[in-house]
């Protein structure tokens, strides 16, 4: 399989970012070099996905909403860098299946778990399927934090606003107590990636 288009994507997106917005990346160290996992990602912006794939060392497969297919060209787009279509509020059985063959190739997907992007610009709360996938595939997450592109590009706006962007990783979460239930170890990763999320938003330089 080929990457050509995701990886001129990525290259024209980095500069984007690093130069209209100073981008930064902090915690690139905690991504694994090889072997599945998910990265798990606060969502305030459009900008978000790209950002996200811009940062990781990895390439990635994003999880994208069924909606955005509907636009032709976003379409084309979304299926030149492999993403996966994922119908939002209900069990999508077939793009769970999608991304656990993935996972279990070796790849890495990259997920929004709040659901969709917090119009207010505050951070949300992860739901419970990104534990539902992680339990699933028994796969380490990796949390990410997204700062600056709310500013960016916020709700409705028609313009880009200059803003500083930053990405920092956290340190994987991983599971071990098979004493608890699938629901309760999927809402225990739910609120580990949360609270990495908000110490990560603590972290980071002013």
């Amino acid at each position: 399989m080929t990457y050509w288009f995701y990886d001129l994507v990525k290259f024209l997106c980095w500069a984007f970012f690093r130069i209209g917005f100073g981008l930064e990346v902090r915690g690139r160290s905690h991504v694994p070099k090889r072997g599945p996992f998910i990265v798990a990602s606060n969502h305030m912006s459009f900008l978000d996905p790209p950002l996200i794939g811009v940062a990781c060392p990895r390439r990635l497969r994003f999880m994208a909403r069924a909606d955005l297919y509907r636009q032709p060209l976003l379409a084309a787009f979304l299926r030149g860098v492999k993403a996966i279509s994922i119908k939002r509020g209900e069990a999508d059985l077939m793009a769970i299946r999608a991304g656990l063959a993935r996972l279990r190739a070796g790849e890495a997907v990259a997920i929004f778990p709040e659901g969709g992007r917090q119009l207010s610009g505050a951070l949300g709360v992860a739901k419970r399927g990104v534990g539902f996938l992680a339990d699933a595939a028994r796969v380490p997450i990796i949390p990410a934090y997204v700062s600056g592109t709310f500013q960016a590009l916020p709700p409705h706006a028609t313009g880009f606003s200059r803003a500083k962007i930053r990405v920092a990783f956290g340190e994987a979460i991983t599971y071990t107590d098979t004493s608890l239930s699938s629901r309760a170890r999927q809402e225990w990763v739910a609120d580990a990636v949360t609270q990495q999320w908000k110490r990560l938003a603590a972290q980071r330089p002013e």
